[in-house]
């Protein structure tokens, strides 16, 4: 049933599904990239700091030693001097860790991107169920995890063991080198073998991130019917839809009619179309378009003029450059002034009013 469910998955995530699934939490974060970032950044800080790092040890070393030479050390010079040595070497280490908070920070963000959820940090307490932790505990992303750790592990060792052995003859010479020949070309070898376990682990990393890029993006894939109910919720139920604008017609129509009385002449098509002007003598705007239709609405029109005495004339031309270029509610254009005003006379002779 579930690998039937996971096969009808074949619609792409809306917006709205990953907004809701970052919400919940649920984001791309492989902390097996994140470690070999982290391990790289270190190995560059130390590959290209280290010579200015260790001369100030050593100048810390000598002015140790100097003070030992010159005083006798007592517990108070002791404890002078070890905090003097610390206080050193954390200054040396403090660019370090800035660096290493930084791209921290930078890795996490850049794969799940910044978003605080103080949801998230209500207890919760399935994290801390052991039927929980035992299903976690033999999950597909667990094995993934153990996987990725015995293959770091796996190729870390055959590293170390092929570098070792190809360097095996210069490790057997250091016994007749000076120390600090001896101990620049161990430093070497040591940061040459942790920047080869750094691209070990970053390689791992990018593997872990896209194995779970593509099973995070297969969990959000939606099937046909909840991609209906998805859109449903984001523009709303058609049958509402149509309703509401069924209902919103009706009511325009209702106020359009209620003006047809008012109007001083309904100019028809003459059944296929009726517009219903209105216009006060002496006044300083045009004639204004009061209500307007085709068909059915055209018929209910053309009723209600001849029910409330409004004269309705049948000019077909007019109709039509009326129902096309005049919305409900505005003034007629310039261009039919003289059709309008032939229409107007005609029915002010009707009346008498000419």
């Amino acid at each position: 049933m579930a690998e039937d469910l996971g096969h009808s998955r074949t619609e792409a995530p809306t917006p709205r599904r990953r907004e809701e699934a970052r919400a919940q939490g649920r984001v791309v974060i492989s902390m097996e990239l994140a470690a070999g970032l982290l391990l790289l950044a270190a190995v560059g800080v130390l590959w290209f700091g280290s010579r200015g790092m260790g001369a100030e040890l050593l100048e810390a070393v000598r002015y140790g030693m100097l003070c030992s030479s010159v005083h006798d050390l007592g517990p108070h010079q002791t404890r002078e001097l070890l905090t003097c040595f610390l206080m050193r070497g954390m200054q040396l280490l403090e660019v370090l860790f800035g660096l290493l908070f930084v791209v921290s920070l930078g890795v996490t963000v850049g794969q799940a991107g910044f978003r605080v959820l103080p949801a998230l940090a209500a207890p919760n307490w399935e994290r801390i169920d052991p039927a929980a932790g035992l299903r976690r505990m033999f999950s597909l992303p667990a094995l993934l995890r153990g996987g990725a750790a015995t293959t770091k592990v796996t190729l870390t060792l055959v590293l170390a063991v092929v570098l070792t052995k190809r360097r095996f003859a210069r490790l057997a010479a250091f016994q007749q080198q000076d120390l600090p020949s001896a101990a620049a070309q161990t430093w070497d070898m040591v940061l040459l073998l942790s920047l080869a376990v750094a691209a070990v682990f970053l390689l791992v990393g990018a593997a872990d991130y896209i194995l779970q890029r593509l099973r995070f993006e297969a969990s959000l894939r939606m099937t046909r019917e909840e991609l209906k109910e998805e859109i449903k919720r984001e523009e709303g139920d058609p049958h509402i839809k149509l309703r509401i604008r069924k209902l919103a017609r009706e009511l325009s129509q209702r106020r359009m009619m209620r003006e047809v009385p008012r109007a001083t002449v309904v100019v028809t098509n003459p059944i296929h179309l009726a517009i219903a002007l209105r216009y006060d003598k002496g006044a300083l705007g045009a004639p204004r378009v009061v209500a307007k239709g085709a068909g059915h609405v055209a018929r209910r029109i053309v009723e209600t003029a001849r029910r409330h005495g409004v004269p309705v004339v049948e000019r077909k031309p007019v109709a039509q450059a009326l129902y096309k270029a005049v919305q409900v509610g505005q003034e007629i254009p310039a261009a039919l002034y003289q059709a309008i005003a032939e229409v107007l006379a005609y029915v002010y002779r009707l009346r008498g009013l000419a």
